[in-house]
């Protein structure tokens, strides 16, 4: 069974395929200072190989990884993931050759491709959980939407956590302000896919609404409503907002983040536990 292994590889995963989502996108929109050149990718970089580092414990036999590349089964999502993944970490790593020998050119020519494979390498998961036929909650069409805002979510919080020390206009204005608008629309999209399939949507099966009940008002109740929903949504989002209304201050946007981080490890966490907590016969 799946559990909190599960749920800190969708951390990992997140973040690393987030920051290259969060660097392309403000690279070609002209952002080309320290944060989208190096620390981006960086990060990406670092936890690209987290996420393999913990995939690889997660299956116990390091080679089976190894055997998912060279003997492929093209019809498991475990296999596209593990090409996404790999795809992704090749990329980060010469976008950040290309910044250190000062080319921005091929940083530009991989731009598109680096943020097509991270939207890949980041919904994948959802449609490898929803080949668990029988576990109703992780099927539908939303969960790899919302994987990619929970990763813009976890990697947009990163990178600001470490702005302070590394985009020099940080203190209302620079990348960072992008930075915040852009956690602040991706939670805000989160929350509303969690309120919708959670609270307001109805249950297709019994097996959902048994699953969906847990979440609520059963063992996930207090890691929903008081992380997932409260101290890490509702407020990092309002702190934000007020934040990008007034005027940016770093601990506000730094203890924003934190939270925000700690609301999407915990839906995740929730997301993987509850789907598994229904007996399937």
């Amino acid at each position: 069974a799946w559990g909190l292994d599960m749920a800190l590889y969708l951390l990992t995963k997140g973040i690393a395929t987030g920051a290259m989502l969060i660097a392309g996108a403000l690279w070609l929109l002209g952002a080309h200072g320290p944060m989208t050149q190096f620390a981006a990718p960086i990060v990406s970089l670092v936890f690209s190989i987290l996420t393999a580092v913990v995939l690889i414990i997660d299956l116990e036999r390091p080679e089976r990884f190894y055997y998912i590349l060279i003997r492929p089964n093209w019809r498991s999502w475990m296999t596209w993931g593990a090409y996404f993944l790999t795809a992704h970490g090749l990329l980060s790593t010469v976008w950040i050759a290309a910044a250190f020998f000062g080319l921005p050119q091929v940083i530009t020519w991989i731009a598109v491709p680096t943020l097509l494979v991270a939207l890949a390498a980041t919904s994948y998961t959802g449609f490898l959980f929803a080949q668990g036929l029988a576990r109703d909650l992780w099927q539908g069409p939303y969960a790899a939407i919302d994987l990619i805002a929970q990763a813009i979510v976890e990697a947009a919080a990163v990178l600001l956590i470490i702005a302070p020390f590394v985009d020099v206009g940080y203190a209302g204005g620079g990348v960072s302000r992008a930075l915040t608008i852009t956690l602040f629309g991706a939670l805000a999209i989160h929350l509303v896919f969690l309120v919708f399939e959670n609270l307001l949507a109805p249950s297709p099966t019994r097996h959902h609404e048994l699953a969906v009940a847990a979440i609520r008002r059963g063992p996930y109740a207090r890691l929903f409503w008081g992380l997932s929903l409260g101290l890490g949504g509702v407020v990092p989002l309002a702190l934000l907002g007020f934040g990008i209304a007034g005027t940016l201050t770093g601990p506000i946007v730094t203890a924003a983040s934190l939270l925000a981080l700690a609301g999407a490890f915990a839906w995740e966490y929730v997301w993987v536990d509850a789907g598994q907590c229904v007996p399937i016969s």
